[in-house]
């Protein structure tokens, strides 16, 4: 033991006069006066307390920052992605030939008082459950007499084949290059999109925002379902024409006549009454859109999903929806909510279970109460629904003027031909949906402060404020690990091994326990050792205490 405090002390020594960190030469140079030391001892105890502060500043950024959000370098082409999925829906909820027959005290009554957002008198409901679905297929216009006239990518097509309904909560609608359910949901489709059937020509499509079109040789793009952009202006865009049908009006889900719009993108729910743009009849509406993409780089993924504040696809499996998005995520996160609170979902809503039940007419009140006064639940649904890693929005700018009859007759003649003047200027609405650049750039997230970043400051500090680096880090493994090992080896083998060993055998009991302390152990330099190192040939140990005349 008093060997090796020996031995640790000199290297200590030697460490402190030799070492490439600053202040500890002078803390150990006896030569200097006391307070002198004092002095040094007290700087580097402050800058070393300054330093591990910079240091944990630095650690919390790369621990809870790690993510920047940057413009894209690559230019993303429009024609590589899917034109926005367009949900139309007329605020119409029902039309009043097909509701004069209803009696005040039935529930399918009760049932389109809560579609026209009227209070119902639930005590005079006979029948407190239906099937919402097919009551709201039954009682509102039809996608081929809403949409009269289709345009996209410079070719005219049947209305038909390519909208399809969709229940929203707005009511029934029509749904343009949305998903097909196969693609779209986990579980059986909505009844109102079982017999959905695409035209032979069209190839439906599992698209991602994340994976974007698997190409195939075997179907061109251009029959790709949802269908790719076209191009740009309102010639290769989406141009439709809408008959509102103003005199067959029995309630509106606003104040006015009309119809609703919403952009979304094809593997997204739509959210049509609070996002929805309203387009009047009588005028010519010009959609721009203008999208809006964001990618995350692939490495991201190893950080905590808490600092980057996003899900990539495979990271949280929904219920009812095969596609994670924020907005499919909050829906379904709004039905669990119903389902506990309420013990139902509401007509329009995700079914978690297969057993789910309809919220009746009587349950209003609780899925009001739910979807409007529970700010701290939805909170805790955004919580949760996080953002999705690759997202793809669609914005819109929009410029509307009065139709011209002239012209209206001259870019619809299969249209104008059944209808007035007059019926125009009242029913009819023009729609076109446009992209103005052929390129844009998306966002990207990347690594704020990556391993080598955080690396590079960690050592620029050591190194400002201790002149410490990686070498220092040899320098005090050697001194307190291996020059001290290698002196003890060298001891151990300069014990005497004549005259010692009889009384060691006489004494052994006693000498076991003993430890060889050399009395005199001459200090050499460094230089001087590394010299005889060099000079030593192998195999011949030489002796330190041996000082040639």
């Amino acid at each position: 033991m008093a060997t090796w405090r020996r031995i640790l002390a000199r290297n200590t020594d030697e460490f402190c006069r030799n070492t490439t960190i600053h202040g500890l030469k002078y803390i150990n140079n006896g030569n200097l006066r006391k307070s002198d030391r004092v002095f040094f001892g007290v700087a580097m105890l402050a800058v070393v307390g300054m330093a591990a502060y910079l240091i944990q500043d630095a650690f919390d950024k790369w621990n809870t920052t790690p993510v920047i959000v940057g413009i894209d370098p690559e230019l993303t082409y429009i024609t590589n992605e899917p034109f926005p999925a367009v949900t139309i829906c007329n605020l119409n909820q029902a039309l009043a030939s097909r509701v004069a027959i209803l009696g005040n005290d039935t529930a399918a009554y009760a049932m389109l008082q809560i579609l026209c957002r009227r209070s119902v008198n639930v005590q005079r409901v006979s029948d407190g459950r239906a099937n919402w679905e097919e009551f709201i297929m039954n009682i509102s216009q039809p996608c081929q007499s809403m949409v009269i006239g289709c345009r996209f990518g410079a070719d005219d097509y049947e209305c038909a084949r390519m909208f399809y309904p969709i229940v929203t909560d707005e009511g029934l609608c029509c749904v343009f290059n949305m998903l097909h359910p196969r693609f779209m949901y986990k579980r059986s489709a909505l009844f109102s999109q079982r017999n959905l059937t695409l035209p032979k020509e069209f190839q439906a499509v599992n698209w991602h925002a994340e994976l974007g079109y698997r190409r195939g040789d075997k179907y061109p793009g251009s029959l790709l379902y949802p269908r790719p952009a076209q191009g740009t202006g309102e010639s290769l865009g989406l141009s439709l024409t809408l008959d509102v049908q103003a005199d067959a009006y029995y309630c509106s889900s606003s104040s006015s006549i009309g119809f609703k719009v919403a952009l979304h993108s094809p593997n997204e729910s739509p959210n049509v009454r609070e996002t929805g743009v309203l387009l009047a009849p009588g005028m010519e509406t010009k959609l721009r859109i203008d999208p809006a993409k964001i990618r995350t780089e692939n490495h991201l993924r190893r950080v905590h999903r808490k600092y980057r504040r996003c899900l990539f696809r495979n990271e949280l499996k929904l219920r009812w929806f095969a596609h994670y998005t924020q907005r499919n995520c909050a829906a379904e996160c709004v039905s669990g909510l119903l389902l506990r609170h309420c013990g139902c979902v509401s007509f329009y809503m995700p079914r978690l279970h297969r057993n789910d039940t309809i919220c009746s007419v009587g349950q209003r009140e609780c899925v009001q109460r739910i979807r409007l006064g529970t700010i701290e639940a939805m909170e805790s649904c955004l919580d949760e629904c996080l953002p999705s890693c690759f997202d793809l929005n669609f914005n819109t700018i929009t410029y509307s003027t009065k139709i011209s009859h002239d012209g209206f007759d001259v870019t619809n003649p299969n249209v104008s031909l059944n209808f007035t003047d007059a019926y125009v200027e009242r029913n009819v609405a023009v729609v076109n949906m446009y992209f103005k650049d052929q390129t844009y750039r998306a966002s990207k997230q990347t690594e704020f402060i990556g391993f080598s970043d955080f690396l590079s400051n960690v050592g620029g500090l050591m190194g400002l404020f201790l002149g410490f680096s990686f070498l220092s880090i040899a320098e005090c493994v050697y001194f307190a690990l291996i020059r001290p090992c290698r002196t003890c080896s060298e001891l151990r083998k300069q014990q005497p091994t004549t005259g010692a060993t009889a009384a060691m055998s006489s004494h052994a009991h006693v000498q076991a326990n003993r430890v060889f302390v050399p009395r005199n152990i001459n200090y050499i330099s460094p230089s001087k050792w590394f010299q005889t190192e060099l000079a030593r040939p192998r195999g011949l140990n030489y002796n330190y205490n041996h000082h040639p005349a």
